[in-house]
């Protein structure tokens, strides 16, 4: 019985024509054969099953063939037959350099430099993967690579072109081969089955050619594996088992889901989707995918490697969405993918970020919170204006909130005052109004706002919260110190470079020159310092005691 040939090494390109996807160097190499400029050593680089190799033997063959025409290989000759058959030409030896990578390997490859080539005009060296070199069998190669003799030429491929010196690099012509397309795969697919008879249902193909992502090979590879899976005829479904993706019906679902704000929704499509044996990580990469698609239509521009039909698709969703909400989006999915790297439970990752995803079109930008904005739609889960969003819940029904426009701002905030029983922090007036409130027209509550988010830290911003009052009067920031005293790590009573630093922030906020004021420094500082080697006072003082009887405090 005769051995099969898989797909990728049967329709393996033959000459520069055949070559499909790489037009530029493909012209170039024809060009220089052609016109006899051809350097002696080349470096091709870029993903894999782009056709490095497979160009590699084309040039070997245009090299040393005796028939050849305007730089085109005839590919009848022993020359030819041997490189693209056996590969046992004695001229052309190809070596792979993740498994002779050492210095003597390399010392062997110049030693045999020394003789002539047999049967052709040229010994020629193709060393794939050339990357993998050490750093000694580079040094090594330097001087033969830079003055080769006459007989010889070097044909490099890596996919890892940085990781080549750049003394190596320098001595080479580079070609950069770039990812084909899913349009070029596709066409490439298709005659391809035309030749073998092969029937495929629509849309396959197109599917095939974007999973491969921009690799011939691995398109060829995939579609040998379904035509033998499906028995000779490859249909969708089997796509869908083999490689783990999903139907873009279910995609689009969740994704939907998400737009609308509906969590039960896009939690009953995540369990279809993990029922049907798809990995969270294959999961989570194909809504990137999708929205990364919507979020340049939304843009104005047309997502890549998209059939009409799914073109429609992704217009339709962009319609329902916004730039702003596919880029939260994209944040959400892309640290999803993040931390399945770091976890096993991919389900609970999956869950929490696509229920993240709902829950976007709730929320409120943080600078409308923080500037006071009202709501310019009805979105119950959105925190209304000044940050009582959580509050609003549970106040009381007696003192129900007018409707808009009826009532004045003023009078809107003493209803609330009174259903509450007392004025909110936010919301409290000082008694007596500053001398130059004319200068200042924000409002107290504002200003505290403003200042704790325009504190460099973060402890610091956490520390000032604890503070009764932070406002300005007189030209001066007044703060109140806590009952229960300040922090340590933070203490403006005792800290002059702290109080010039507020001081400072302050200014920036209010735009004019303050001084600081503490209040209840006095009281603060006639408080008894505790006596070392005693628990503190208070209730974790007798707390201490009772569970630790003659426990000693060590200060630090």
């Amino acid at each position: 019985m005769v051995g099969y040939t898989v797909l990728a090494n049967r329709f393996r390109p033959r000459s520069f024509g055949e070559v499909v996807g790489q037009p530029d160097v493909a012209r170039v190499l024809h060009s220089a054969i052609r016109d006899g400029r051809a350097g002696h050593a080349f470096l091709f680089s870029g993903p894999r099953g782009v056709g490095k190799t497979s160009m590699a033997r084309i040039l070997a063959k245009a090299f040393n063939c005796h028939e050849a025409e305007a730089g085109d290989p005839c590919g009848e000759c022993n020359v030819c037959q041997a490189i693209d058959g056996s590969g046992d030409c004695l001229d052309v030896v190809e070596i792979d350099g993740a498994s002779h990578n050492k210095v003597e390997n390399v010392r062997d490859l110049i030693e045999n430099l020394r003789f002539r080539p047999v049967e052709s005009r040229y010994r020629i060296y193709i060393v794939d993967e050339v990357h993998m070199l050490s750093t000694a069998a580079f040094n090594a190669l330097l001087k033969t690579l830079e003055e080769p003799p006459d007989h010889a030429k070097f044909i490099l491929a890596t996919t890892e072109p940085l990781k080549v010196p750049e003394t190596i690099r320098s001595r080479c012509q580079m070609f950069d081969f770039r990812r084909l397309t899913a349009e070029v795969i596709t066409d490439r697919l298709a005659h391809i089955c035309t030749i073998d008879e092969v029937e495929v249902p629509a849309g396959l193909l197109e599917r095939v050619a974007r999973h491969a992502n921009g690799g011939m090979r691995d398109a060829l590879t995939l579609l040998d594996q379904l035509i033998t899976f499906g028995e000779g005829t490859p249909v969708v479904e089997d796509f869908e088992r083999l490689t783990g993706r999903l139907p873009p019906e279910l995609l689009e679902a969740i994704v939907r889901s998400a737009l609308v704000g509906r969590v039960d929704e896009i939690v009953r499509a995540a369990g279809d989707a993990l029922g049907r044996g798809a990995r969270p990580a294959d999961l989570v990469a194909q809504l990137t995918e999708l929205v990364e698609s919507v979020l340049v239509t939304c843009a104005g521009g047309e997502a890549a490697d998209r059939t009409p039909e799914e073109q429609v698709l992704l217009g339709k969703l962009a319609t329902e969405s916004s730039v702003d909400h596919m880029l939260a989006m994209l944040d959400v999915l892309v640290e999803a993918s993040e931390r399945l790297r770091r976890r096993h439970d991919g389900r609970l990752v999956v869950e929490m970020s696509l229920i993240t995803l709902a829950r976007l079109k709730h929320l409120q930008p943080v600078a409308d919170l923080l500037a006071g904005e009202p709501e310019q739609s009805p979105q119950p889960a959105r925190a209304p204006s000044g940050g009582r969003g959580q509050r609003s819940a549970s106040r009381p029904t007696s003192a129900p909130s007018p409707p808009s426009g009826s009532t004045p701002p003023k009078a809107q905030k003493k209803m609330e005052a009174d259903a509450w029983g007392q004025p909110q922090p936010s919301q409290q007036v000082p008694s007596k109004q500053p001398a130059d409130s004319k200068a200042s027209p924000a409002k107290p509550a504002d200003f505290r706002s403003r200042f704790l988010e325009a504190l460099p830290s973060r402890s610091l911003r956490l520390e000032l919260t604890r503070y009764d009052g932070i406002s300005v009067s007189d030209g001066c920031l007044v703060m109140s110190m806590p009952a229960d005293g300040p922090s340590p790590l933070h203490d403006p009573s005792s800290d002059s470079a702290l109080r010039d630093q507020l001081a400072e922030v302050a200014s920036g906020v209010e735009g004019r020159k303050l001084s600081f004021r503490l209040l209840g420094a006095e009281k603060q500082q006639a408080r008894p310092p505790a006596r070392p080697g005693t628990p503190p006072a208070g209730e974790i003082g007798k707390s201490i005691e009772e569970q630790w009887p003659g426990a000693e405090r060590v200060d630090f």
